[in-house]
């Protein structure tokens, strides 16, 4: 275990010449260009230059810019009614008025546990699997599907549901489906595109959705009776969305990510997750990646305690690139003057959060210790 410009001149040429022939360029170039693009205007944006926290609180302004829609009004998220009960009493359903309705899980322990953090906001992954979103995590008999939910667990979380594991620990557990996933869904794989095409055409983003119903699921959360701290945790892009959450919402004071992180580098490569369309429109804001890489993001949250939980043989994400943009990470908080972020890579997992991980994952959150301020430098 492992812990861890200015545009160019461009020259036209003749369509019949040699030269043009030697310039085709390959599929790989056509659908992942790069591009010489102007440098971004803001030349001093640089943490490693000047004030941390000066350029922690400009980039979280381009971030909150980037998801395009604004954060949801509080009395909306206080508006929220509870639906009828259902017959499994720990688990309550709540509807929030949102830009559209919002659907909330509470999955309550029959006593609340005392600590730096008592209450876990689950983020589900993607897995091309659209027809269960939070029931992924959830016990098999609380859904309509069990057989699938079922089949899931035991193919990623060792037969664990994973909800539960946290419930038992006296976790309050919140838990909500993703656009197009569940019961907001299913829509298909094919479908994504068009989603995120309809959202840009009402000049917001899927991303952007995504991420600000993180958020108002996050502020639902600690607005329940005796929560003291909120963790966010998330697998494959849950994973992405528990970091993200930690940078983008104050009520969330510690994240958990498990088989998501790395920088945009290598995710643009042909064939890796950002070049590929469909799924990657989940994870792309519009304009903001010019400017920050994902570990920038990721520390926005600092000093924030941050887990990144990752198997050695997870073809998604291979450790060594993982550990590349870890270090970016690290090198954020140590600018900061907090408590690095750790890193764990599981020998002999893949892309799984299975037993081994959960373990890391309850010791680490039960042993939390919060910080006490921001970024002093």
């Amino acid at each position: 275990m492992l812990l861890i410009a200015v545009l160019s001149t461009f020259t036209p040429v003749q369509a019949n010449s040699k030269a043009g022939a030697d310039l085709k360029p390959s599929s790989a170039t056509l659908l992942a260009p790069d591009l010489r693009l102007p440098a971004p205007s803001a030349s001093a944006f640089d943490p490693a230059v000047g004030n941390f926290a000066l350029w922690q609180q400009q980039a979280k302004s381009l971030l909150n810019h980037a998801l395009l829609l604004p954060p949801a009004d509080p009395a909306l998220i206080a508006a929220a009614t509870q639906l009828s009960p259902a017959a499994n009493t720990h688990l309550e359903q709540w509807r929030l008025p949102l830009w559209q309705p919002l659907d909330l899980y509470l999955y309550k322990p029959v006593t609340l546990r005392q600590g730096a953090i008592n209450a876990v906001i689950l983020l589900h992954d993607h897995g091309a699997e659209f027809r269960i979103g939070k029931d992924k995590w959830l016990p098999p008999a609380l859904s309509d599907q069990p057989e699938l939910v079922s089949q899931w667990q035991q193919k990623y979380f060792d037969g664990v549901a994973i909800a539960e594991l946290l419930r038992a620990q006296g976790y309050l557990v919140l838990l909500a489906d993703a656009p197009g996933f569940g019961a907001r869904g299913p829509i298909q794989y094919a479908e994504q595109q068009q989603l995120a095409a309809n959202l840009q055409a009402q000049g917001v983003s899927l991303a952007g959705l995504m991420a600000r119903e993180d958020a108002v699921a996050a502020n639902f959360l600690a607005r329940q009776p005796g929560v003291t701290g909120i963790a966010a945790v998330g697998f494959s892009m849950g994973g992405f969305r528990a970091w993200q959450l930690a940078a983008v919402s104050a009520d969330v004071h510690a994240a958990v990510s498990v088989g998501w992180f790395n920088s945009l580098k290598f995710l643009r490569e042909p064939g890796n997750n950002f070049s590929r369309g469909q799924t990657a429109f989940y994870m792309i804001h519009p304009g903001l990646y010019r400017q920050l890489d994902l570990p920038d993001i990721a520390a926005l949250a600092a000093p924030k305690p941050l887990l990144l939980l990752h198997g050695e043989q997870d073809p998604l994400m291979p450790p060594a690139q993982v550990n590349v943009a870890f270090q970016h990470l690290k090198s954020h908080y140590q600018q900061c003057g907090a408590k690095a972020p750790e890193l764990v890579i599981a020998k002999a997992q893949g892309h799984r959060f299975g037993d081994v991980l959960q373990q890391q994952m309850l010791h680490w959150l039960a042993q939390l210790q919060l910080p006490a301020a921001g970024c002093s430098n």
